[in-house]
């Protein structure tokens, strides 16, 4: 069987089954929703770092570390996510409206990265 597209199911596999077939217009329709991801998952990377400090971990990374210790560390949180939101607005502008949807997963992924290392650490902790 070729990996050609059959029937419009989507593109055949190695061993003749049908992998489902997602176009970027498709993708780029659930852009809304990869904005919202990010966003929560940016609310609870602060919360989670605030609360995880508080039981007495440490904040590895050392930029953040040096803001938190001049300026708080909700403040040193919010400095830092805006900033990243300006970067990734800037990105955002500069793509094809078609593409813009990568702008938010690609906030995404480290974002909920940290989500998990923070729950786990806390978790260990109680």
């Amino acid at each position: 069987m070729s990996r050609e597209d059959v029937s419009g199911l989507g593109t055949a596999g190695v061993n003749g089954t049908i992998a489902p077939h997602w176009s970027i217009s498709t993708l780029s329709q659930y852009e809304p929703h990869l904005w919202a991801f990010a966003l929560l998952g940016f609310a609870l990377d602060v919360g989670l770092t605030a609360y995880g400090l508080s039981l007495g971990l440490a904040e590895m990374n050392p930029l953040a570390r040096t803001l938190m210790e001049t300026a708080g560390v909700v403040e040193a949180m919010l400095l830092l996510k805006t900033f990243s939101l300006a970067v990734a607005f800037v990105g955002w502008k500069i793509l094809p409206v078609l593409y813009r949807f990568v702008v938010p997963a690609g906030l995404s992924l480290p974002t909920w990265v940290a989500v998990g290392i923070n729950s786990s650490l806390i978790i260990s902790l109680l």
